[in-house]
């Protein structure tokens, strides 16, 4: 049995079989069940019509939780990504010392910034744009992967990708000068 089959049996009255019908039907997560409404779910043959308005009110609350599970799940990674890049950051100030002086190492520190305040704004939209922000923060950690162990000019243009997927995004924070 899959996932949305699985969650959608925690609804009373809801088995496996009137679950693979909300599926079919479009209905495959807790808000679509609640945006559907009476009208919606009185359409999908089998359904006990007494049962739609507890089915409602607990998939309203059902998806309230799932909600903040995924927003909680985000801000995690996006802690985790901060931290990494604060990680990259000293990794980089250890390592290339004297050739942070140069033009790629005043790069490198600005985008390093850059990317720090552009982590803060994807944690501070998680609430209105998490679909957005778990993208993000997905191709944001495979970036971020490729930069262990490089040299300055690789950490350059890597860091200078990942700029480019939060501007992408949405996501990218100006930094003055």
């Amino acid at each position: 049995m899959d996932k949305v089959t699985r969650d959608l049996r925690r609804l009373k009255g809801v088995g496996a079989v009137l679950a693979g019908r909300f599926v079919a039907a479009g209905l495959d997560s807790f808000e679509k069940v609640v945006a559907a409404g009476e009208e919606g779910l009185k359409g999908i043959r089998g359904i006990n019509p007494r049962n739609i308005a507890s089915i409602l009110s607990e998939a309203a609350t059902l998806a309230v939780e799932a909600s903040a599970g995924r927003v909680r799940e985000l801000r995690e990674r996006t802690a985790r990504a901060t931290e990494r890049v604060q990680e990259i950051a000293a990794d980089v100030r250890d390592r290339f010392g004297a050739e942070l002086a140069g033009k790629t190492g005043k790069k490198v520190e600005k985008d390093l910034l850059r990317i720090v305040a552009s982590l803060e704004t994807v944690a501070a939209k998680l609430e209105t744009k998490g679909k957005r922000a778990g993208k993000v923060l997905s191709r944001f950690e495979k970036r971020l992967s490729v930069l262990e162990g490089a040299g300055l000019n690789d950490i350059r243009k890597g860091l200078k990708k990942t700029r480019k997927t939060l501007k992408r995004y949405g996501f990218l924070e100006k930094v003055g000068k």
